[in-house]
């Protein structure tokens, strides 16, 4: 539709000419046509730049709500991880002075040898709590294992937990020993270390056994005892054993009923430079 100020021009030149010819009709007619195209186009535009506009801050309201879950979700695991490190290391370092400690003050009167030996057990399992707690604050390898093998590691669990408590505590390697991972001897260690813990606090057990097996492509450990046994799930201990497993490609068991005693076995199929 042609505009009034077109119009007017349109019959300005006419009049001007002595009459409306062809060009005067069609000058005004194509500038109208021009400046109508121009004003769409340049509407398009303004709904194009709006409509990018809103996608942009949309991508931009979506990557700040995936960096903060990713944020979430690494803090979560982190606190998940800090959860099992104090599990396995410090709060079990702790239990083992408690029940050294109380069995010091029932053997104080009547056997003061005794006592005296169980204090020294207390005072040596604070001093490894400490160093624990150290190497957990810098990120270290945990002393045990700083200090030696797997196995040898191994086998000093199983001396602690049968210093402070009746448990007789056996320590047996089958199969070639090889060098694994840092990551493998650490979840190794803590799973003898939680298995062993609940052994001292709730078994009962008169007999435990840990052993370490190296198959071709797998390493075995199995801790077993014959004590009490339990009927369920367990609790975080066992929950914290599984994980380490399967962040590794591995897998644990956990077998026990009321007075069956429990077999606890975790299987970690060896990295491919490891065999």
């Amino acid at each position: 539709m042609r505009r009034p100020a077109d119009a007017v021009a349109a019959g300005a030149a006419g009049r001007h000419a002595g009459g409306f010819g062809l060009p005067q009709f069609l000058g005004p007619a194509i500038g109208a046509l021009v400046a109508t195209l121009m004003a769409l186009a340049y509407q398009a535009l303004h709904r194009e730049s709006e409509r990018r506009r809103l996608l942009i801050e949309e991508l931009v309201g979506t990557r700040e709500r995936l960096v903060r879950a990713e944020r979430d979700t690494a803090r979560l695991a982190e606190r998940e991880r800090l959860a099992r490190e104090i599990h396995d290391t410090l709060a079990q370092g702790m239990s083992s002075i408690v029940l050294l400690l109380r069995a010091a003050r029932r053997d104080l009167d009547a056997r003061p040898a005794d006592a005296e030996r169980l204090l020294a057990e207390a005072e040596r399992a604070a001093a490894d709590n400490l160093a624990e707690a150290r190497a957990f604050v810098r990120e270290l390898a945990p002393p045990a294992l700083a200090a030696g093998s797997l196995p040898a590691a191994l086998r000093r669990v199983g001396d602690d937990v049968a210093a402070r408590t009746a448990t007789r505590v056996r320590f047996a390697l089958s199969g070639s020993p090889r060098a694994l991972p840092a990551a493998y001897d650490l979840a190794l260690l803590r799973v003898a270390q939680g298995a062993l813990g609940n052994v001292a606090r709730h078994a009962a057990a008169a007999d435990a056994r840990v052993t370490l097996t190296y198959l071709d492509d797998t390493v075995v450990l199995d801790v077993y005892d014959d004590g009490r046994g339990f009927d369920g799930t367990g609790g975080f201990g066992l929950r914290a054993m599984r994980e380490r497993a399967e962040e590794l490609g591995g897998t644990l068991s956990v077998e026990s009923a009321p007075g069956e005693g429990t077999a606890v076995a975790v299987t970690l199929p060896l990295p491919p430079e490891a065999p």
